[in-house]
């Protein structure tokens, strides 16, 4: 379960959708919503404010949204939302009653560089950071968002099962969208199963273990190796 990541800091939405040109070579625009700031860094956590891009027509509509999904039809306050739901699993998304709206109306992107899982005993774990081998300097989670009443955007990250070199590390991983992905997942263009099937599958991976770290630290030391041989 990915739990915390590291954001795309200090990259504007222009820059981070230059990586892949899917909707603006369609003829669509980048347009830049209207909302709370987004936190950056090297320690991103559930419950935060984070960026997201969803797809509005042929739009682009970059946004940002809290890091914990609350259905639409929720009628409390957010934290009287008491399920566990910054991630949610591909293969049921679209059938769970908390998120199959959001798969048919609330998809959208996170761009993210890498993020953190922990191995070992409770008490002593160990963190690792991971992220897919590419040339550009962020990527897309997949992600579904949803609109309250108040107006107040949440989401959660979808995951799958790890692919085989970062299995020992957790069981599962979130969706890292390849740069032919994105369009299709953002316009629908691929049957449910396919997506179950393939949806953030074909890379490869760098992972090295880090430096403990606390809550609140952060910066870029948190993702540099330190040297232990796991």
């Amino acid at each position: 379960m990915c739990g915390r990541f590291v954001a795309a800091e200090g990259m504007t939405w222009a820059q981070l959708y230059a990586i892949q040109r899917g909707f603006l070579d369609a003829g669509g625009t980048l347009r830049v919503e209207d909302a709370p700031e987004p936190v950056q860094g090297f320690n991103v956590k559930p419950t935060q404010q984070i960026a997201i891009a969803f797809a509005r027509g042929d739009d682009l509509v970059a946004s940002s949204a809290r890091w914990w999904f609350v259905p639409h039809w929720h009628r409390g306050d957010v934290a009287d939302w008491k399920a566990t739901t910054f991630n949610a699993k591909v293969e049921t998304a679209a059938a769970k009653p908390t998120f199959r709206d959001a798969w048919q109306t609330g998809r959208c992107l996170i761009p993210a560089r890498g993020y953190y899982e922990w191995t070992g005993p409770k008490g002593g774990k160990q963190p690792w950071f991971i992220a897919p081998l590419t040339n550009e300097p962020a990527f897309f989670f997949a992600g579904l968002c949803s609109e309250l009443a108040s107006g107040l955007r949440t989401c959660t990250l979808l995951t799958r099962p790890a692919a085989t070199e970062i299995a020992h590390i957790h069981t599962r991983m979130p969706v890292m969208l390849r740069d032919d992905q994105v369009g299709p997942w953002l316009r629908h263009e691929a049957e449910d199963g396919e997506m179950r099937e393939t949806l953030g599958t074909g890379w490869q991976f760098r992972a090295h273990t880090v430096q403990r770290f606390g809550l609140h630290d952060d910066g870029p030391e948190l993702i540099e190796p330190d040297g232990l041989d796991l």
